[in-house]
């Protein structure tokens, strides 16, 4: 099996998420995500309630900080503010990096949410190959030809 240290993809971050794909119907991806905070998997049926989970764990341990916030509001009308407490590690990084999707496993680490979207890089552990994207579409795209089995 290839290593992750090959690339430099660190696995001490603290928003390193494993994507395991196992199915893909009608160009619709779904299966698995797996992080530091929580023991069993997070399930997803499709790309956007992917995107949606990873968007509300980035939140939850403030890393990284968005550039720009979405505007929500309380009982009361006023903005929700609040203190964040940040969830504690549960499982070892280099434990959420051994699953493995029956269609494809995609190690990711995003460096930066800026300008509303996603900047970072992805591991394609089947293929030994690293990727970077600069938007949440260019990943979405990249996983998805990956998943189709289409070369990068």
């Amino acid at each position: 099996m290839s290593s992750v240290s090959n690339y430099k993809i660190n696995i001490s971050a603290p928003n390193l998420i494993n994507i395991c794909v196992d199915n893909n119907e009608q160009k619709e991806i779904s299966g698995r995500l797996y992080h530091c905070y929580q023991e069993e998997p997070v399930l997803f049926a499709n790309v956007v309630e992917l995107i949606r989970e990873i968007e509300s764990l980035f939140d939850r341990i403030a890393f990284p900080q968005a550039s720009t916030k979405t505007r929500s509001f309380g009982e009361n009308g006023q903005p929700n503010s609040g203190p964040v407490v940040r969830p504690e590690k549960v499982v070892p990084q280099d434990q959420v990096i051994l699953h493995n999707g029956q269609r494809g496993t995609f190690i990711t680490c995003v460096k930066f949410r800026q300008n509303s979207t996603w900047q970072g890089e992805t591991y394609w552990k089947e293929k030994n190959q690293q990727m970077r994207f600069t938007n949440l579409l260019e990943f979405i795209r990249q996983v998805d030809l990956a998943v189709d089995g289409e070369v990068l």
